[in-house]
């Protein structure tokens, strides 16, 4: 899935679970809720023609439970840190529920006890490499993806949200 169907679910997480509602949680939800895909940071260091970085090494339920609880260390209360372990362990769902049309097929879920993939393939995926983004199908998954995870989590919250980033302490860290 995209950056967009995962900040989706960091943002309902961030509603639902953490208590303090300020800048810092809102950011450390968004950035659980993409953790997984740290991995294309490699790129940056490493770009081998024939080798494939994405969803190999950090797509796996140890490394985002690892993360995410370091990450969690910057909020003070237990369901804050449990939301946001629980929304960087969604990222993995949803990336389980997208068909895989790239090697490797699916994510390698309890890596590094086991190679197996895991894929249940029933949500469209994204295609094509970076600079060749913006094809008919691409636009049409992030529309769909849009359509079923933004738009209803932004009807739900669109007033309380209104208020919250509204306030003057929402913006203090």
């Amino acid at each position: 899935m995209s950056p967009i169907a995962h900040s989706a679910i960091g943002l309902l997480g961030w509603q639902l679970a953490a208590s303090r509602k300020n800048i810092k949680t809102f950011i450390l939800f968004l950035f659980a809720a993409n953790l997984a895909d740290a991995d294309y940071l490699l790129y940056l260091f490493h770009r081998p023609h024939r080798f494939y970085i994405h969803q190999y090494y950090t797509h796996n339920i140890f490394f985002v439970m690892i993360a995410a609880a370091l990450l969690s260390l910057f909020l003070s209360r237990g369901k804050d840190r449990l939301g946001l372990i629980l929304v960087a362990v969604f990222h993995l769902v949803q990336d389980i529920l997208v068909v895989d049309r790239g090697w490797p097929r699916g994510i390698r879920l309890f890596y590094p006890l086991s190679d197996k993939f895991v894929n249940f393939g029933i949500f469209p995926s994204l295609t094509g490499r970076f600079l060749h983004f913006l094809t008919a199908r691409n636009i049409f998954v992030i529309g769909l993806e849009t359509l079923i995870f933004v738009v209803p989590v932004v009807l739900i919250f669109w007033k309380k949200w209104g208020r919250e980033f509204g306030r003057r302490d929402f913006w203090t860290i």
